[in-house]
């Protein structure tokens, strides 16, 4: 009965969604609402209904109730002493019918973030609310903050730090940098600059007001000195730890920004992080390709880019810093601040939008992270090919934090390698990476699997294609459709 009447709203069991009776009048507490679904990812409020667990109860609204609650909806939306802002269009509020009752429906979409915060009243601290899985929540004033600060089109890292001058950066990072920078650009004419010329050119410095040279945000980050980034960023901190299962044990390896005896930067911090990253990532040991051993595969760079997207998307302002903890088999990266973009087009990638994109930039020189917004296609299609489970994305958007979650483990699968084993190999490999078998292993492991990550598996740019593998493959009997519309699965026959 739920999903009937979810079909007829065009909705699926996840969508955002508040239920309310409204038979007194426009319930207060529907601004809310508005408040948390424009500054989250958008959802809809339908009027005249009551949602129970399982189920839901359509009282519908009389012809005199709808005028009146649309009047008197836009007449407080448009209201700047009530509401900041009206993010919302003509056909985002209609009257729709279900069961022959009528029921007002307002569909609304994420802010922008040029629009955000979207609050109630005049004062963004006191009315600016988003939402997660428990419901509406009052932001906190340093999320306020972020979201006022993440309006600017011009690149914050970019902001000139006169108080500072280039001693504040380590001299070591610059070098270590400028060696790799040279090797991948062999020929190029930042490599005949001094140093304060070469972070000019990276925009990691510029002249300040006095016309000395002073680091920017970025190069500040990038190559600084941990005790001079805190003076700036009060709760700047970075932390790597390998843990156990033995409670005794504390954990096996650390190291973090505050140590002391190394500098403390995000590039010195990627560079000693991303090496004991890779060491649970296992390649047979016979593989060749052109005659030449293959160690490093799609896996390793995946998980660089996901390290120095953490890194480029952090907000530095917000709290408990960045996190990469390894246990096992399992690896999870953690970063403050939440997407600038929703997450649809976080997923669907070509418009990564970074906090701080001039950071991304500087990684890019030296062959690290995608600024076209690629890298979440590179982290899913990489762990696709080995079978490994899938990536999770955990956006809490009440501790403002992304965490990705990662499970590596032995690579089963490199493109155009051989191993020189055994002459059969080759073919045991292909077999064992058919679309087919990816599918197969996928639901052993999950238990079932949907159009969607079918295509995501199989590398469809749709769900088409992916739909007709699918039907081959209950044609074959191999698996089955459980379920109608959006909440299709498909199981083991």
């Amino acid at each position: 009965m739920k999903q009937e009447i979810l079909n007829k709203l065009n909705l699926v069991e996840d969508h955002e969604r508040e239920c309310k009776l409204a038979i007194g009048g426009l319930p207060e507490s529907i601004w809310e609402t508005y408040s948390s679904f424009a500054n989250t990812d958008g959802g809809t409020i339908l009027l005249g209904i009551r949602e129970h667990r399982d189920s839901f109860t359509i009282e519908g609204l009389t012809e005199k109730q709808i005028v009146k609650y649309q009047k008197d909806f836009w007449s407080t939306l448009n209201d700047r002493n009530k509401i900041s802002k009206n993010i919302l269009l003509n056909h985002h509020v209609r009257v729709v019918e279900v069961e022959d009752k009528k029921v007002l429906r307002i569909d609304i979409p994420a802010a922008d973030r040029h629009d955000k915060p979207v609050y109630i009243g005049t004062d963004p601290m006191r009315g600016t609310y988003k939402r997660d899985y428990e419901g509406d929540f009052l932001c906190t004033e340093e999320a306020v903050r972020a979201m006022f600060a993440d309006q600017r089109d011009v690149s914050g890292d970019l902001e000139v730090l006169d108080e500072f001058g280039l001693d504040v950066l380590n001299q070591d990072t610059i070098k270590g940098y400028r060696i790799v920078f040279e090797q991948l650009h062999s020929g190029h004419p930042w490599n005949a600059l001094e140093n304060d010329e070469f972070l000019m050119k990276l925009r990691a410095a510029a002249k300040n007001k006095n016309g000395t040279l002073s680091p920017t945000i970025a190069g500040l980050l990038f190559f600084g000195e941990a005790y001079h980034i805190t003076e700036i960023f009060p709760n700047y901190f970075l932390d790597y730890r390998e843990e156990c299962n033995d409670k005794v044990v504390r954990w096996l390896f650390r190291t973090h920004s505050n140590e002391g005896d190394w500098s403390g930067n995000i590039y010195d911090f990627f560079c000693k992080v991303r090496t004991r990253m890779d060491d649970e990532v296992a390649v047979p040991f016979a593989n060749r390709r052109d005659g030449y051993r293959v160690d490093r595969v799609d896996v390793h760079d995946a998980l660089e880019e996901a390290l120095a997207n953490a890194l480029s998307h952090a907000n530095y302002y917000g709290r408990r810093g960045i996190f990469v903890v390894k246990k096992g088999k399992e690896l999870s990266i953690s970063n403050p601040g939440t997407i600038r973009v929703t997450k649809e087009e976080f997923y669907a990638g070509g418009n990564s939008d970074p906090r701080n994109p001039n950071i991304l930039k500087m990684f890019g020189f030296v062959n690290v992270g995608e600024r076209a917004g690629s890298g979440v296609d590179k982290i899913m299609t990489a762990w696709a090919e080995q079978n490994w489970k899938k990536p999770e994305f955990d956006f809490s958007e009440r501790n403002d934090r992304v965490t990705l979650k990662l499970e590596v483990g032995q690579v089963v699968y490199i493109p155009r390698a051989a191993d020189i084993r055994k002459e059969n190999i080759i073919q045991a490999e292909v077999t064992a990476v058919t679309k087919e078998e990816k599918i197969l292993e996928y639901i052993r492991r999950n238990g079932s699997i949907s159009s969607q990550e079918a295509a995501d598996i199989g590398g469809y740019k749709s769900k088409t294609g992916a739909r007709k593998l699918l039907d081959k493959m209950i044609a074959k009997d191999l698996i089955k459709k459980v379920g109608n519309g959006p909440a299709t699965r498909y199981v083991i026959q």
